[in-house]
């Protein structure tokens, strides 16, 4: 039975579940490209590069897990949210929360399937790429060649088993645990405030990030310890970003209003109201510019940098971009109804494009703000072993928030050339 509606489910709503996929791919990916390099490097001999290379590969591998899981609850949770009616009309004919977690489990397994293999592919072309410009910069074993065993898809389907159920798990918590009437109601009124509970708990992992940097600013290697310390911060950004939703939107309010009109004002409207379906698309975004802004910083303090730190910042921040855009496509794609509700009482196409522009900018600049908080938080601190951002030219700045402007627009625009029809049908239920 929950087999078969999990099945259902994924049937009804490919274009969400098309972002689950594309979520734990990417997981995939990074995993089995970081346990090649590892597997491969502890074929050599014992020397320094072999430890640099194991130490290295450890180190991505941890990190990706830990993102892994972090990135796919949210996208999970924001695919069970985008469902709650289902959910709710589940719970009301007898669906127990037991029932209603196995059933998200089981869609997260029935995604995490076909990810596999599409990861281990790209995987290990990104593997090639990775070994190749270290073999360019003298920095493998002599002789040491890369190599593809039985290590990279076996760690990768157990990363994906263990975070597409975790995932799944928590992105379930909340909708099998609230009774039915109230999910009927959520379905239809968006909540307005942040629990207190949250912030609080996101002022706890602020307070970890604090303790984590001064942690490494007494140890031999502080520069090593940045992405965990930047993972810390990005947990308090993830549970504050309903919070930091509706506040954007209310600093942005004038401008967006200068700028849009009326339609600007709707804009402020709508994220406030939406500002929890906003936040796990403000979270990645947050990450890509932090990681981008302390690495930026370090190669502005330290040009003779190994390229294995350039290609370390691309890979997260190629990570956290896709996941980024995904979510912003899937944020757009479940508002299909709504825009053609508003083509339908005379909106035109091109005033429903420019309401989703000033959103964009909302989630562009909450992501933006936070990343660069959570950089100063970093380099403040640990000083040249992380970097100064005082050392970054104006153009890393400018260019940084063209990016970030450019990739949220994009992504939250692409799926309106399927919705902009004033009549949309119903989906169907799973």
């Amino acid at each position: 039975m929950t087999t078969r509606l999990a099945r259902a489910a994924v049937r009804a709503r490919p274009s969400v579940f098309g972002g689950v996929l594309a979520a734990l791919t990417l997981s995939a990916t990074v995993v089995t490209a970081s346990t090649t390099v590892l597997q491969s490097a502890s074929a050599a001999p014992p020397s320094a590069s072999r430890s640099l290379l194991t130490e290295m590969g450890i180190l991505f591998t941890l990190v990706t897990v830990y993102l892994s899981i972090f990135v796919i609850a949210q996208v999970m949770a924001l695919a069970v949210a985008q469902r709650t009616p289902e959910t709710a009309l589940l719970r009301a004919v007898g669906a127990t929360p037991g029932q209603v977690r196995r059933m998200v489990a089981a869609e997260a397994l029935l995604t995490a399937v076909p990810a596999l293999p599409l990861g281990w592919l790209l995987g290990r072309g990104l593997a090639a790429v990775w070994w190749n410009g270290m073999a360019d910069h003298g920095m493998t074993p002599p002789g040491v060649h890369l190599t593809n065993g039985l290590l990279p898809p076996l760690a990768s389907a157990g990363v994906l088993l263990v975070t597409s159920q975790l995932g799944g798990l928590l992105a379930a918590r909340r909708a099998a645990r609230t009774r039915p009437a109230l999910l009927l109601g959520e379905a239809r009124t968006p909540r307005r405030r942040t629990p207190v509970v949250r912030l609080l708990l996101a002022g706890a992992a602020a307070a970890g990030g604090c303790a984590l940097t001064f942690t490494a600013k007494a140890s031999d290697s502080p520069g090593e310890k940045v992405p965990l310390i930047l993972i810390a911060y990005l947990v308090a950004v993830s549970l504050a970003g309903p919070a930091l939703g509706r506040l954007t939107a209310s600093l942005l309010s004038g401008p967006l209003r200068l700028v849009y009109g009326g339609v600007g004002d709707l804009a402020v409207m709508g994220s406030r109201a939406r500002s929890h379906r906003l936040s796990p698309a403000i979270t990645p975004v947050a990450l890509m510019v932090a990681f981008s802004l302390v690495k930026f910083a370090h190669l502005a303090t330290q040009p003779r940098i190994a390229w294995l730190d350039v290609f370390g910042t691309a890979l997260y921040g190629v990570f956290a971009a896709l996941v980024a855009a995904n979510t912003l496509v899937m944020l757009t794609s479940e508002r299909r109804r709504e825009v053609a509700l508003l083509r339908a009482v005379g909106a035109q196409a091109g005033q429903v494009v420019r309401l989703v522009l000033a959103e964009g900018c909302v989630v562009a600049a909450a992501g933006f703000g936070a990343g660069v908080a959570m950089a100063l938080a970093v380099s403040l601190p640990l000083g040249p072993a992380a970097g100064s951002l005082g050392a970054l030219p104006l153009t890393a700045w400018t260019g940084t928030a063209a990016a970030v402007l450019t990739l949220v627009l994009i992504a939250s625009t692409a799926p309106l050339a399927l919705s902009l029809r004033p009549v949309e049908g119903r989906p169907r239920l799973p």
